[in-house]
């Protein structure tokens, strides 16, 4: 019992890491000395560094000779700017640790375990595997399927409506629901909306929660035409959060011009028979800058864009008690579904009250395929 308890620890010190990590895992470590007493804990660093683990060496109260180490991911076997943490561990005097998972970056994976059996340490692996792989789905998919987990993030009517028929979408949902969906971007790496969010909205995409304010994601602007207005909020508040267009290689060389001067990091995406954008090309982008978590906020069309193409591994619904009726803006765009099929896309595995509103969360029934 004692055991499980401390990896569930280092568990919710990974979790609390989610957001501020950068494109590295967040990690949880857990130090027991040898009368399982704990003697020191923590999680990664800001930007991923330093690493879990040599911050819980470092802050030792007292001798681990004998101990035991409990880590949410497998010790990092690189020796890149410093030295690597399995390499630590085995110096550090520690005989025993528990592993909840592999690491899938090809620098570690297995490496990291076989330095420590090579130190004489004892390894066990697979405490809370799925927990663990769960927190860091995000790098997971960055590393394996070379694409950030997408989330869309829908907050509507009880009818499935985000709009009334004149774009007024102010407020559908209650102020903590709202405040929640701000943690929603505090938590990832990079926002996304369509054109047309930001022409009607002129959001600034940032987490506005006190103290929370650095944690604002990247901002990504899905806008073949190269629409977006110079004095958008987005473009005021570059000095803020870095904006990143992505539009088509027909787009107005002008405009890019000017928005390359103000600062706006253009991206040029292939496009397809029908002349839209191909996103799975912005996604293998967004994870070749160390985009993990990408949380999408509309509008219908970049909604059903990704859909179509099974690109949504979750969804956010945050749904009020009102009806808003048929001529109302849907939150998904056109489908083109012909037939209805019972198998089912996407299980819903969590579910709370926020006052009046439900907030649901559902996972893609394909995502464990892949880990």
């Amino acid at each position: 019992m004692q055991m499980l308890a401390a990896m569930r620890s280092a568990l919710s010190l990974a979790q609390h890491g989610i957001g501020i990590c950068g494109h590295n895992p967040s990690v949880g470590c857990v130090i027991l000395n040898s009368d399982m007493q704990l003697v020191s804990s923590a999680r990664t660093g800001y930007n991923g560094r330093p690493h879990a683990e040599q911050i819980a060496l470092k802050n030792c109260s007292s001798t681990i000779n004998g101990g035991t180490a409990f880590v949410t991911l497998e010790p990092c076997a690189h020796n890149y700017k410093m030295t690597s943490c399995a390499s630590l561990i085995v110096n550090s005097g520690i005989k025993k640790v528990y592993i909840a998972c592999l690491d899938p970056d090809k620098r570690t994976s297995g490496k990291g375990i076989s330095i420590l059996k090579k130190g004489g340490l004892e390894v066990c692996l697979g405490m809370y595997e799925s927990t663990a792989k769960d927190l860091n789905r995000g790098f997971f998919s960055r590393i394996i399927r070379e694409r950030p987990q997408v989330a869309l993030k829908v907050a509507s009517s009880l009818d499935g409506k985000i709009a009334n028929p004149n774009g007024n979408s102010k407020w559908i949902t209650g102020e903590l629901a709202r405040r929640h969906g701000h943690m929603q971007r505090a938590t990832h790496d990079a926002v996304l909306v369509g054109i047309n969010t930001v022409l009607k909205d002129n959001p600034t995409l940032t987490c506005r929660i006190e103290g929370l304010e650095k944690q604002s994601p990247i901002r990504i602007i899905v806008d073949s035409a190269l629409s977006i207005p110079l004095a958008c909020n987005l473009i005021k508040t570059l000095d803020k959060t870095p904006v990143y267009i992505w539009t088509s290689k027909k787009s107005d060389e002008n405009k890019k011009d000017q928005l390359n001067k103000l600062g706006v990091n253009i991206i040029e995406l292939t496009q397809d028979k029908a002349q839209k954008l191909v996103l799975l090309e912005g996604l293998h982008i967004l994870a070749n800058i160390g985009i993990n978590n990408l949380l999408v906020e509309g509008g219908g069309k970049v909604a059903a864009s990704l859909l179509s193409k099974n690109l949504i591994d979750k969804l956010f619904l945050y749904r009020s008690g009102v009806f808003l009726g048929g001529d109302s803006i849907s939150s998904v765009s056109k489908l083109d579904i012909q037939k209805i099929s019972l198998e089912k896309k996407f299980l819903r595995f969590s579910s709370r009250e926020l006052e009046d509103d439900i907030f649901e969360e559902w996972k893609n029934v394909d995502l464990d395929k892949f880990f």
